[in-house]
């Protein structure tokens, strides 16, 4: 009977686990068919198609769907496209340290690289032989970068470009005559519903004549055209999501191919009578027979080793550090950890051990005995985490109600508070035994986020704080934690910040300046005129105390004799009694007194009782209120935190960070901390926190509460479920800008994080021109550093050198070369090296002469200044000498100093062409529009013999036209607006990029990478309309830059400028004295 009972069992059990092996067999059979998304960039030949994924380049064969890797990087591999035979594929990669191409054979095996130059190289098809890759280019552009296409054989060699006309991609014609080309290297590829100037039509060029066909477009973004029969394909977003189009260049009949809603298509490509794209996430192909779609299911297997989770030092990934009471320990947050490290003794500690959580802004208890910081760890948002101090104890959890996140976070010294400023820039107080928390002020404006300068009186009774009144200055403020009244304390004519008390309970200091001037108009380009200067103040609080300045004597004091029973009486009534911090309102703007320091400074924070630390730049002095003298207490010192004693202090010396006693006379005896930080490292986690982040960054930052009328959530559904397949930073990225485009709005960009590491471009330029003539390569032209630019060196351009045009260059390191090489290929390492040239003055390597010469990274800076000497000559030929030219490349510093220094140095012309083409922007401009916009006023008699009479003001008062196009935006777009309302002259040329908001990093992502939030947008009050943004700046006179013209040299718009303002010339007024008056004539 046991035996027939053992035998059922083991019947049974052998039954079970057949069944469960069958689940689980059938469980991974599934999970391993599971279709794979984020596939990108797809291209196809016959039944094999290829794509990007995970930085690496893949191939399915559709027949048997069967999955093949083709590279194995960490570098981020992209753009792959077939050969018309099937048996390559071009693509780019940064492997090494620069995007350039290369091709590999679609069986595997090594990679072949086959362009060199240090700019960015992407593939973007073939020529229809099948011999050369046809690719994009920002190299030799100027005065910014702008795509051209070129070719390059795939057995190697140099590099050919196919014109002059912009373009981003292309694709050839069947019969290779014409080319259909998307001109425009768009600033924000992932902008949906975006109508700026950026968006200009496809061309279709011919290759032989230049002639172009406008393929028509009203301003939608057009790109990824593809030519197959006599159709051109592409994407189109028409109707506001973007589709495949039809362009039929007989009929020139327009046509929707496919009518998605919602998430766009991406990546067009084709072969025969199908295409290929991505959508969603997926790849699909499209018949063009039927015009039915069919989603492909590729399932990618592979080992992605970067994606595992190990070990990690995040010592260098430290963004903040506070400082425990007796000096011994700092608390830091690293990489979304928080980690504790010893001054001398001991290990470093991870304190929470959260990857794939963010926690933020630690500080250390007045006690010693916890530390606090803020945390997302429930993945919604952010609130307050306290523990003890060696983090063994439970995590307490305070909620931070509305508050989304907490800046410049600080705990009152009684260890009952902790303030903080709050993404809406609200003061912000939690009761740490209630857990309560309330609001007692908000900022003047959202530019003081993180900036209020938030602080505790000694006493914990006082919070004290820096803010902006209506009059863009700010004012010290502090709130009573017992009446809850805020009060302000300095003057709203002065710009006072960085209020700091002394321990002494007496005194409070603070830095101001008088003299903010234009700096109020912060994001005016006159503001770059004003030179504040902030000096340091203390206040006496009380009425009752010496002035700090009150003049001191020495005087022999008399000691009074004391009974020893008041003695006894004293001692026995006497109790430790908390001192408590006074402040008198009344009159205290008399007893603000400035510190007898000379300097400029930007922060002060308070020392031990009766000292403060003041830094001016990265200088940091220690002021003793006693003897009213400031010393040197080090340089290159950032202060991040000082103890609630005043004692110890930590500071940020470089890429160190140290520890220092603030009782010292200087920071030499610092200990630097030995950091020991790491963390086990889940980059999949840390990935789909990083996604949340940003997802809830953009609705928490974005300046219209109302998110352009989309819905977060919805956008949220959209892209959440692509992060599970992120194998590659890239891929994070490509999500989050994806997520940002949906608010569509500019200044909406994504960069940066914890990339795998690369190989770094070492690659060297020459500064030079060359053209292929009797087999050598022979200098077209040598850039020089053209006149009074110091900062600028072109390698050939050397004193002694004879190097000059005309000349060829037949070998480098002793190696000869023939026009079949590619220059570049030799100069690879090169970089900042000593280089031998071997030059000839006929195309013979023999006879030839050696020049050393130090190869450039990049040329930029010196093609730019010659286009921009080169334009100033070519309107002054024009003109006869009559007009001016003047380039403004951005309106911050430099284009401010370009503005001023070629502005002024022609002040005797008739007339200008400013030219603000390329503009990159910056601030929003009144001081050159309004110097450019003044008339004559006076004039000053000229002494000298045949003098000229001075004129005032200073500048240009002849007329002027302005010259943009599609690559000046931002503070470039509000340039030419302003220049139009303010009637200064014509805008000629093309529309501009339309992107006018200010944008911030907040804060970064947990790996380091950076979102913006667009959080101030601009108006016109007179109008009560927005400015440019989402339309760009279109010009009076329109004048595009076509191909035939670019070919011969010809800058139509500069000549159509210099055309209008001939024929507005009225002739030169020579400005001649008044006849001098006569009164005593007659006497």
């Amino acid at each position: 009977m046991k035996n027939l009972i053992h035998l059922k069992k083991s019947i049974l059990f052998k039954s079970i686990s057949f069944l469960l092996f069958f689940i689980a067999l059938f469980l991974s059979s599934n999970t391993f068919a599971q279709e794979t998304r984020l596939l990108r960039q797809p291209t196809m030949h016959e039944n094999q198609i290829a794509f990007a994924y995970g930085g690496d380049i893949w191939t399915t064969n559709l027949s048997n769907n069967i999955t093949k890797r083709l590279t194995s990087t960490p570098a981020m591999e992209s753009t792959p496209h077939f050969s018309p035979d099937g048996k390559w594929i071009a693509f780019t990669s940064n492997r090494s340290g620069s995007s350039a191409v290369y091709v590999v054979s679609v069986n595997g095996g090594e990679s072949t690289r086959l362009t060199w130059h240090t700019s960015p190289d992407v593939a973007s098809g073939w020529t229809n032989d099948g011999k050369h890759v046809l690719f994009a280019s920002t190299r030799d552009t100027a005065p910014s970068s702008f795509d051209r296409l070129y070719t390059v054989s795939v057995d190697g060699g140099p590099a050919t470009k196919i014109m002059e006309q912009w373009a981003t991609s292309g694709s050839y014609s069947p019969n290779g005559k014409q080319l259909v080309i998307d001109r425009m290297r768009r600033w924000d590829v992932e902008w949906r519903d975006y109508r700026g100037g950026q968006n200009t039509p496809l061309i279709i060029v011919d290759l032989k004549t230049l002639d172009e066909t406008l393929i028509p477009n009203n301003k939608t973004t057009d790109r990824h055209p593809i030519w197959l029969d006599d159709v051109v394909y592409f994407l189109s977003d028409r109707t506001h999501t973007s589709n495949v189009w039809a362009y039929n260049t007989k009929t020139k009949a327009l046509n929707q191919i496919t009518k998605f809603n919602g998430t766009a298509v991406k990546s067009l490509s084709g072969y025969k009578n199908t295409l290929i794209f991505e959508q969603d996430g997926y790849l699909h192909t499209l018949d063009l027979k039927n015009n039915k779609t069919k989603r492909l299911k590729v399932s990618v297997k592979g080992d992605f080793p970067w994606t595992a989770t190990k070990w990690e030092n995040v010592n260098d990934r430290v963004d903040f550090a506070s400082i425990s009471p007796n000096g011994k320990r700092v608390v830091m947050a690293s990489r979304g950890d928080i980690f504790t490290a010893p001054v001398e003794f001991g290990d470093s500690r991870n304190i929470t051990q959260t990857s794939g959580t963010a926690d933020r802004a630690p500080i250390w208890s007045p006690k010693g005995d916890k530390i606090a910081w803020f945390s997302d760890a429930n993945g919604k948002n952010y609130a307050l985490h306290i523990t003890n101090q060696d983090g063994t104890a439970k995590t307490d959890v305070i909620s931070i109600g509305i508050s989304k996140m907490a800046w410049e976070p600080t705990w009152s010294p009684d260890g009952k508070h902790i303030a903080f400023v709050d993404d809406d820039t609200r003061i912000r107080v939690i009761n740490l035994e209630k857990k309560s928390i309330q609001t007692i002020d908000n900022a003047g404006t959202n530019l003081e986020r993180g900036r209020m300068g938030i602080t505790w009186a000694p006493d914990s009774n006082w919070l004290a704080y820096a803010k902006a009144g209506d009059n863009g200055l700010k004012q010290i403020k502090v709130w009573s934690l017992e009446s809850t009244k805020v009060t302000a304390i300095t003057d709203p004519f002065a710009d006072s910040f960085s209020p700091a008390w002394d321990l002494d309970h007496k005194h409070m200091y603070f830095l101001a300046s008088t003299d903010v001037a234009l700096r109020s108009g912060w994001a005016n380009t006159s503001s770059m005129t004003a030179r504040p200067n902030y000096a340091a103040y203390v206040i006496n609080l009380t009425k009752k105390d010496d002035s700090p300045f009150k003049p001191k004597s020495d005087e022999e004091k008399v000691k009074e004799e004391k009974s020893e029973d008041k003695k006894d009486d004293k001692a026995k009534s006497k109790k430790p009694a908390t001192k408590k911090v006074v402040i008198d309102f009344d009159g205290i703007a008399r007893r603000i007194m400035a510190l007898p320091l000379r300097g400029n400074y930007n922060s002060i924070i308070a020392g031990q009782s009766g000292f403060a630390f003041i830094s001016e730049g990265a200088t940091l002095h220690k002021f003793d209120l006693k003897k009213l003298k400031a010393v040197e207490f080090g340089k290159g010192l950032r202060v991040s935190a000082i103890s609630t004693n005043g004692k110890h202090m930590v500071v940020r010396a470089g890429r160190t960070w140290k520890v220092a006693n603030t009782s010292g006379p200087n920071a030499k005896a610092a200990k630097t901390l030995k950091l020991d930080f790491n963390m086990k490292l889940n980059r999949i986690s840390e990935w789909n926190q990083m996604f949340e982040e940003a997802w809830r960054y953009e609705r928490d930052y974005f300046y219209d509460p109302g998110m352009h009328g989309r819905d977060w959530n919805k956008v949220y559904k959209r892209y959440a479920p692509l992060i599970p397949f992120v194998k590659h930073r890239a891929d994070l990225n490509y999500i989050l800008d994806q997520v940002n485009g949906e608010l569509s709005v500019g200044h909406s960009f994504v960069g940066g994080g914890d990339f795998p590491t690369i190989d770094r471009a070492k690659g060297g330029l020459l500064g030079a021109d060359f053209t292929a003539r009797q087999g050598k390569w022979q200098i077209k032209r040598i850039y020089t550093s053209e006149s009074w630019n110091p900062g600028l060196n072109g390698p050939l351009d050397q004193p002694g050198m004879n190097i000059k045009a005309g000349h060829y260059l037949v070998g480098i390191n002793n190696q000869e070369i023939t026009d079949k090489d590619n220059i570049y290929k030799y100069l690879d390492g090169t970089t900042g090296k000593q280089t031998t040239l071997h030059i000839n003055s006929k195309p013979s390597f023999e006879g030839a002469w050696k020049e050393i010469v130090k190869p450039i990274r990049s040329e930029n800076s010196l093609r730019q200044r010659t286009w921009v000497e080169d334009n100033r000559r070519m309107v002054d030929k024009l003109s006869g000498g009559r007009l001016g030219y003047v380039w403004v490349p951005n309106t911050g510093g430099p284009g401010f100093v370009s503005f001023n220094r070629y502005y002024f140095a022609q002040q005797d012309k008739e007339g200008a062409v400013i030219d603000e083409r390329f503009n990159g922007g910056g601030l929003l401009d009144d001081y050159m529009v309004d110097l450019m916009t003044r008339k004559p006023r006076a004039a000053l008699t000229n002494e000298v013999p045949n003098g000229k009479p001075m004129r005032l003001p200073a500048g240009i008062m002849g007329p002027k036209v302005l010259l943009i196009n599609e690559l000046a935006g931002s503070g470039g777009d509000f340039f030419p607006w302003v220049f139009r309302q303010q009637k200064a002259g014509l805008l000629i040329g093309a529309t501009t990029w339309g992107g006018l908001v200010k944008s911030s990093t907040h804060y970064s992502l947990i790996d380091g990478g950076s979102l913006t939030a667009p959080d101030n947008a601009v108006f016109d009050p007179a109008t009560n309309t927005w400015v440019a943004e989402n339309k760009g700046v279109a010009p009076d006179i329109a004048v595009r830059q076509d191909a035939k013209s670019l070919e011969q040299g010809i800058d139509p718009q500069l000549e159509r400028a210099v055309k209008e303002l001939l024929s507005q010339l009225k002739g030169k007024k020579d400005i001649t004295p008044p006849q001098f008056s006569r009164p005593t004539k007659n006497n």
